[in-house]
């Protein structure tokens, strides 16, 4: 009876990790995207341009996956050297690697583009 009380509460703690792991990640994402579309629309009124929100919203999308995967790729160059802190030379390495990993992509960028929406 005992383990059974034990692993309910363990499954619950956990549970309640996740839910504030994905509620730390949910408020960064909206952050970063904040960031994202105030940039883009200074930048553009900077221009003389006017950019529209679909636009706004594609791009801020797309910045945000780029930088979802530059972390990805951090962290696997660090665990490839043995490390759990990621150092200036994973950055410098995967300058390379992203940018042969969007010019591949990028048939499948206007896929991506296209299928942002209002």
């Amino acid at each position: 009876m005992e383990k059974a009380m034990d692993m309910d509460m363990e499954m619950e703690r956990e549970e309640e990790e996740e839910e504030e792991t994905e509620s730390v990640s949910d408020v960064l994402r909206d952050r970063f995207r904040l960031s994202t579309i105030s940039i883009a629309e200074a930048e553009a009124k900077r221009n003389g341009m006017e950019i529209s929100e679909p636009i706004v919203a594609c791009i801020s999308d797309l910045a945000f996956k780029y930088a979802e995967q530059l972390a990805k790729d951090l962290e696997l160059f660090a665990q490839h050297a043995s490390r759990k802190i990621v150092k200036m030379e994973d950055v410098i390495l995967s300058g390379p690697t992203l940018l042969l990993g969007l010019h591949a992509a990028r048939g499948r960028m206007h896929v991506s583009v296209a299928s942002c929406g209002p």
